[in-house]
């Protein structure tokens, strides 16, 4: 299903940034995509499920979550992070910031697992050559 993905920061996703990237609520704070209820039912998952995200600029696999406040009918919202990175297009136009903000997006049920930040992180690396 097609939708706009919009990224930010959660009170979540920044507490868990400091405790540690490398630990599993730093994963359960950012590797997540809120989702109405009713998108939910249209992508055909509940929540905890895998969603595979796909964009122009690459694709990743984070758990749907239920939104805690209504959406825009056609928008989802992914915690910043690695995972959103994946997604977002990546040149800054001079800004020195990536566009985090309406990013069109395909989002699908995926049995593919939500990798932890080292998987993650060494995607990048094969995906650019370092």
């Amino acid at each position: 299903m097609n939708f706009i993905l919009n990224t930010g920061r959660t009170v979540w996703q920044g507490a868990s940034m400091e405790l540690g990237k490398d630990i599993q609520y730093y994963v359960d704070s950012a590797a997540i995509c809120y989702m109405n209820e009713d998108q939910l039912n249209a992508v055909g998952v509940k929540v905890g499920d895998s969603v595979k995200i796909a964009s122009d600029y690459g694709s990743v696999v984070v758990k749907a979550v239920l939104a805690k406040e209504e959406q825009p009918e056609d928008m989802v919202y992914v915690p910043m992070g690695p995972w959103a990175n994946k997604v977002i297009r990546p040149t800054t136009d001079s800004t020195a910031t990536p566009s985090f903000k309406n990013i069109p997006i395909t989002l699908e049920a995926t049995d593919e697992p939500v990798l932890d930040m080292p998987s993650l992180m060494a995607t990048y690396n094969k995906v650019h050559n370092f």
